[in-house]
């Protein structure tokens, strides 16, 4: 009796566990979490990257030369770019606002995330971002004096060869299917590098992934036929491109590529919140000049350069009505960042004659018609 007592109870279990792991196994099974832009940035800007710049000190030149005018660090370029905005009826921003502008575009419409997955689909680094972004800024307009546009400024023949216009429809200006053209186009340009590596007779070995990158790349913004000569004539070493092209844009263009990822890195991290210290903010509270020059962050780039005087005017005011003076110097006390990027913007307008009236931004009658 006990036997088969305990004989029905062990099969009473066993029949309880078999259907509850027929149960979990017709559950559907969790999705991945899609990912958050916050990882994307971090392996944009703080892991190990696939593609690396080339090396040298002339190149290494060429980058930080590039990040200064991609960061408004070049107080000439940027009055030659305004004059020149300016003469043309455009909008007067700087450079550095005109790269910001797109990659907020990137991020706030998930086109990031969207890269990002199609190039982990396609076996591409993610890298590819900065190349749209030296491309067009992400501006799905842009359109370029040779003809190129979109996102990722495709000629039109180019464009006809990888899909993008069809029956006169124009999709280089839809960013999923321009950016898979763009990867394709791009793969295309990766693995003409090995075909040139049996053509000429080179030792592929001694060319690295990260360095057929910089090819593609240069190919990418010239004919692969002209950028073939060059991989030929330096046996695959991409450093010395840049001082040995015949063509003043492809020279820099791969600077300007890792330019864009300097200036997009340190803006990315000085946009992260600082750690709360307690003890701190307790002992001194955000005054009502620090809350607008602190909304005034948030969206400086989207101003042009009249919006972002008046506004900085403003706040420089407000610090001084709240009337707190140096212990040391008896000044005013303004922060140097607000005084910095003041100064810089008034040299700006200076160039075309930009003042201020009081409270109002005027415009002098001052043109000049020569070009940057």
């Amino acid at each position: 009796m006990l036997y088969r007592l305990f004989l029905g109870l062990c099969l009473h279990v066993i029949i309880f566990y078999t259907l509850s792991d027929a149960a979990v196994s017709k559950a559907p099974a969790n999705k991945p979490s899609e990912v958050t832009n916050s990882e994307l940035l971090r392996r944009l800007f703080h892991q190990t990257p696939n593609i690396h710049p080339p090396t040298g000190k002339t190149n290494w030149q060429k980058i930080m030369r590039w990040r200064n005018i991609f960061s408004e660090r070049d107080l000439d370029f940027d009055k030659k770019l305004i004059k020149y905005r300016n003469n043309k009826g455009m909008e007067l921003i700087t450079t550095y606002q005109h790269l910001l502008t797109g990659w907020h575009k990137m991020l706030e419409a998930g086109h990031l995330k969207m890269i990002y997955q199609k190039c982990k689909d396609n076996d591409i680094p993610f890298e590819i971002v900065f190349l749209a972004l030296a491309e067009s800024a992400w501006d799905s307009q842009a359109l370029s004096h040779a003809g190129a546009k979109g996102y990722w400024q495709f000629m039109p023949a180019t464009a006809k060869s990888y899909g993008l216009i069809d029956d006169d429809i124009d999709y280089r200006g839809h960013a999923q299917r321009s950016t898979e053209a763009a990867i394709r186009l791009l793969k295309d340009n990766y693995n003409l590098t090995l075909a040139w590596d049996r053509v000429y007779k080179i030792n592929g070995a001694k060319v690295t992934n990260s360095d057929r990158w910089l090819w593609a790349f240069w190919a990418y913004n010239r004919s692969p036929k002209s950028v073939s000569h060059y991989y030929k004539k330096f046996g695959g070493n991409p450093k010395p491109f840049a001082t040995s092209v015949d063509n003043n844009e492809s020279a820099n263009y791969v600077s300007k590529i890792f330019a864009i990822r300097e200036v997009l890195k340190e803006y990315v991290v000085s946009s992260q919140p600082a750690p709360v210290d307690a003890k701190a903010s307790k002992a001194k509270k955000k005054s009502p000049a620090d809350k607008e020059y602190a909304r005034y962050k948030k969206t400086w780039y989207s101003q042009n350069l009249p919006q972002r005087l008046e506004n900085l005017e403003q706040i420089k005011r407000m610090y001084l009505a709240e009337g707190v003076v140096s212990k040391k110097s008896k000044t005013p006390v303004i922060p140097p960042a607000v005084t910095k990027e003041l100064w810089y913007v008034k040299e700006i307008l200076a160039e075309i004659d930009y003042r201020l009236d009081g409270d109002k931004i005027v415009k002098l009658s001052y043109r000049d018609d020569r070009d940057l």
